[in-house]
């Protein structure tokens, strides 16, 4: 048989991507690099099929995003346009691995053992509703131990990375995984009860039934002949199992492994060697031109995973000069200060806000530099955690300083009272509701409600404070006590962003005016104007995304790789997560880190990048 070809008129690929797309053998493994151009390669693939006579129904393509499973339909459908379907219900089927679970049992309800097919899919905050209704059932109260996310998540991930409940369980709530247990059966009872089914029971049942029911594999298997996985890397064991059992004629698994960096959701980067060992005769393909940043940028890139497995050696097709520096800076303050300088500057010369972007490992270590933003009135977008202003820690403390400016206040106050031990919400709004003059509550200490009998102190001490940061130390000396008793699971970590927070109105010439509004006036909730906003995410949160100018926060020894992260397996990750950061930008990018690292631990660069690396001067 002569080898497909593709109109030449349609095809835009080089050498290696054209291979992928003229690829037909039974198992194909696409090593794609970042910014290398898979989603052109595997649609090409798709498209080539059809063009040669396979029906647009016996290909499944699965992604882990619907934007990426969006954007893969409509790029094959562009291909081929012009070639006539078998009939109506002639089409592909694209989606996440839960959307195509989802409509498979659907059609076929009984068969997966469901009384019905109009179950409800439970979403995350759903099914962690669900969970405290478990909680509320097993009169559970949440301790720091058992919380509802935190069985939730030990649920998800025994499930994905097939690990028996039991064992999971006992590793991860050691004496407690008993009352761990007894909730995650009235978690499954409540579900069943309500018909409903959460994002693991989809994937569970698809599983389970392929594995089992031969004749529903080998009906699967005649239907679904060509079958492409993009984003190998971040499969795990579960859906790993159901490829297996799956089975199809063709199949194609695209990824990189050195992009691998959702571990804590049990995803394997190991199940690319697993894949080769199972299937030797697979033709193995590498895309190592990158399509989108500058050879410098790379050259970074390519020395972070140099000693990695199966590293690519990307090469930049493009031909725009860039940039990369690395700045150590004193501290976190003068770190943030520093990159909303730097950004503002680019913005100044012509650089589309859209076009910017701050990275850093955490939400939590974003908070600083959102604050800095905010002081300068510079719009920006947060992916990855919430917002600084929408944490709950420094909810409550704004709340106390809009309190002390504005003593009618009544949300504030509201929020206030409830911090305090034995005061609810509707005794709190009770008490407001009962207030002619909200002014009057803090000159008569006796009508406050029961336990909240010091506020009145801390509004008229912190109205005595000068200076915004004088104001910010004092709050920051009296909540502690507070903030332990409502969030016990992690109150450090919170007082450690009222730290980070308190530092920076130390660093601020404003008013007490003008740092309230920053919280109030600056959120935009209109997506049609993100050209106005520069971008701040997480490192997990920017994969897929590409900008002009990046910039990494907290790039130093104790911070990448994070200070836990001391087996083999999770340091890796942490090497593959600075090579994600450092691939999102197409220009110039720019390392900070600030040198007082940990309390008492200075710090340098992190041990990921490669030394005697030619760094640039950006500042110029």
């Amino acid at each position: 048989m002569s080898e497909p070809q593709i109109e030449s008129s349609r095809l835009a690929l080089n050498p290696s991507q054209t291979e992928v797309a003229l690829s037909q053998e039974k198992h194909v493994v696409v090593l794609a690099g970042a910014g290398t151009g898979k989603t052109a390669a595997i649609t090409h693939k798709v498209a080539n099929l059809i063009r040669n006579g396979a029906r647009r129904r016996e290909v499944m393509m699965i992604t882990f995003t619907r934007k990426a499973a969006g954007e893969m339909q409509k790029r094959v459908g562009a291909l081929i346009g012009d070639v006539p379907k078998q009939n109506r219900e002639d089409a592909m089927l694209v989606g996440t691995y839960h959307a195509i679970a989802s409509l498979l049992i659907r059609r076929d309800a009984a068969g997966f053992g469901l009384t019905r097919s109009t179950f409800t899919t439970l979403d995350e905050d759903d099914a962690g509703s669900l969970m405290k209704s478990a909680f509320r059932e097993c009169e559970v109260k949440p301790g720091e131990s058992v919380t509802p996310a935190r069985v939730r998540a030990a649920l998800s991930f025994a499930v994905n990375k097939q690990i028996p409940l039991p064992e999971h369980f006992e590793e991860t709530f050691v004496e407690h995984a008993e009352r761990a247990l007894m909730l995650v059966q009235a978690y499954r009872k409540l579900k069943r009860a309500a018909n409903a089914l959460d994002y693991d029971d989809l994937l569970v049942l698809w599983g389970k039934r392929l594995k089992e029911d031969a004749e529903y594999s080998a009906r699967l298997r005649g239907i679904y002949r060509h079958v492409i996985c993009d984003e190998f890397q971040d499969n795990n064991l579960l859906n790993y199992d159901i490829l297996t059992h799956l089975d199809p004629e063709h199949l194609t698994v695209v990824g990189d492994v050195n992009q691998s960096i959702f571990g804590f959701r049990g995803a394997s980067c190991g199940l690319v060697d697993t894949f080769l060992k199972e299937h030797p005769q697979a033709r193995v393909i590498r895309l190592e031109n990158n399509y989108r940043s500058g050879q410098k940028i790379l050259d970074l890139a390519n020395g972070v995973v140099k000693e990695a497995p199966r590293a690519l050696i990307l090469t930049s097709a493009k031909k725009h000069e860039s940039q990369a520096e690395l700045v150590p800076l004193p501290n976190s303050t003068s770190e943030a200060a520093f990159v909303v300088d730097w950004i503002t500057k680019r913005m100044e010369r012509g650089t589309k806000p859209s076009e910017v972007a701050i990275l850093a490992r955490s939400s939590r270590s974003l908070e600083t530099i959102e604050l800095a933003l905010k002081f300068q009135k510079i719009a920006y977008r947060k992916y990855g955690g919430l917002m600084l202003g929408d944490s709950a820690e420094v909810k409550d403390f704004i709340s106390f300083l809009r309190l002390a400016f504005n003593p009618d206040d009544r949300v504030a106050m509201v929020r206030c009272l409830t911090l305090f031990p034995g005061v609810g919400e509707a005794s709190a709004e009770r008490f407001v509701s009962t207030e002619d003059d909200a002014d009057d509550l803090f000159k008569v200490e006796r009508s406050l409600p029961k336990g909240a009998g010091g506020l009145s102190d801390w509004l008229a001490e912190l109205r005595s404070r000068r200076g915004l940061g004088e104001k910010g130390e004092y709050l920051l000396s009296v909540i502690f006590p507070l903030i332990d008793r409502n969030y016990p699971q992690n109150s450090a970590e919170r007082m450690a962003a009222l730290d980070g927070l308190v530092n920076s109105m130390k660093a601020m010439s404003a008013t007490m005016e003008e740092f309230l509004d920053a919280f109030s006036l600056e959120k935009s909730t209109d997506v049609n104007h993100l050209d106005s906003e520069i971008s701040v995410a997480t490192i997990h949160a920017s994969k897929g995304l590409e900008f002009d100018c990046v910039v990494v926060c907290g790039t130093g020894g104790l911070q990448m790789p994070h200070p836990r992260s001391v087996d083999p397996e999770a340091y890796e990750e942490e090497r593959r997560l600075m090579y994600v950061a450092v691939t999102r930008a197409r220009k110039r990018l720019v390392l900070t880190y600030p040198r007082d690292g940990l309390p008492g631990s200075p710090q340098g660069p992190s041990p990921f990048l490669p030394p005697q690396f030619p760094w640039d001067d950006l500042s110029r």
